[in-house]
């Protein structure tokens, strides 16, 4: 599967949105993706399909992902292929459909073979929680019965990936992808040929392992709650990966500071959202309907954002026909700015 034209452009307009709409996307440990060799990158999965977007924009492979069965139909297919997306079948959906998934391995067999990199979520199931769910054994399966048919001069590699997001509901709230030491399949490959299951079971622990230092908060905990209200706030987006990591493995954490609301800054804002009020009251209304709060950040990013280019696109296009070019430009470069500034004034 060759990048499609159409995934080099979304990727393009996602690398300068994604970085807008979080107010900054911070790298870490990208030097440990190896070059010449075939990837296999395994995020944890808090944010429905933007952390697959998070993680195929910035990277400087093109990344093929392994996507829930139940997203593809006969109008979704063309637009899913096109951003090298392929399905994976579940026991939801069906014990007959598992059959499936033996032409996907097969397929993603033959890409590795090719030295390309593939995106699988190994927690199976998404959730909004920060720390790392129980991992299914999907992932090793894969792994390392690429590794046995794959030529042996074929490196193969996965790389844990973590994606911490500082809120998954505010506004220009900042993101850490953290890249870690990437695992050598030939590892496990002389446990795997006396005893598949152990070679999947030992990798899959380790890949837990792995996968929870790419994570600010990897482990759940009776004082969870409270650590992860203290550390993911707006005064801690300056703090790197370790300082943030170091705060979570600690014993020192405090209650959240309240966000202030006073009516002067409550009417500014409602002052501030008139300018873009039709995206604005489409994009809640969309928002109320979503009972799985996981798929909020990618609704709010794919959703609003074409709603609000929509809104932004009549404006100009109402300037230019009312009055003339000069005045479409500062229409809609207006409304962009105010959309900016209320956000802005949202988050601090």
């Amino acid at each position: 599967m060759r990048a499609h034209w159409f995934y080099y452009l979304v990727k393009i307009a996602s690398w300068i949105g994604l970085k807008l709409f979080f107010g900054g996307v911070k790298i870490y440990g990208a030097k440990n993706i190896p070059r010449d060799a075939a990837l296999i990158f395994t995020p944890n999965h808090q944010g429905a399909f933007m952390d697959a977007v998070l993680v195929g924009t910035f990277n400087r492979v093109p990344v093929s992902f392994l996507t829930r069965s139940d997203v593809f139909n006969k109008w979704s297919m063309p637009f899913l292929k096109a951003l090298n997306m392929m399905p994976i079948y579940r026991i939801r959906d069906g014990i007959a459909s598992l059959s499936q998934n033996d032409a996907v391995f097969d397929t993603c067999f033959r890409m590795l073979s090719e030295k390309r990199a593939i995106l699988i979520f190994p927690e199976g199931n998404h959730g909004i929680e920060y720390y790392l769910r129980p991992l299914s054994k999907g992932t090793a399966r894969l792994a390392l019965d690429a590794r046995a048919q794959v030529d042996p001069n074929t490196k193969i590699y996965i790389i844990p990936t973590g994606v911490n997001y500082f809120s998954h509901y505010h506004p220009l709230a900042k993101v850490l992808i953290k890249f870690g030491e990437p695992i050598e399949l030939e590892d496990y490959m002389t446990q795997y040929h006396e005893h598949k299951q152990k070679g999947y079971n030992q990798l899959k622990q380790d890949l837990a392992e792995a996968m929870k230092k790419t994570l600010i908060l990897a482990e759940d905990g009776a004082d969870y709650t409270q650590k992860r209200d203290w550390i993911f706030q707006p005064k801690h987006e300056h703090l790197s990966f370790d300082e943030l990591k170091a705060m979570a493995e600690g014993d020192h954490f405090e209650a959240r500071e309240p966000m202030k609301k006073g009516p002067v800054r409550k009417a500014l804002i409602w002052i501030l959202s008139i300018f873009n009020l039709p995206p604005m009251l489409g994009l809640s209304k969309i928002i109320r309907g979503i009972k799985d709060h996981v798929f909020y950040v990618s609704i709010k990013y794919m959703v609003g954002s074409f709603l609000h280019i929509l809104w932004w696109s009549f404006l100009f296009a109402a300037g230019v026909i009312w009055i003339g070019w000069e005045a479409g430009l500062l229409f809609a470069f207006t409304a962009i700015m105010v959309a900016m500034a209320r956000q802005s004034l949202i988050k601090f």
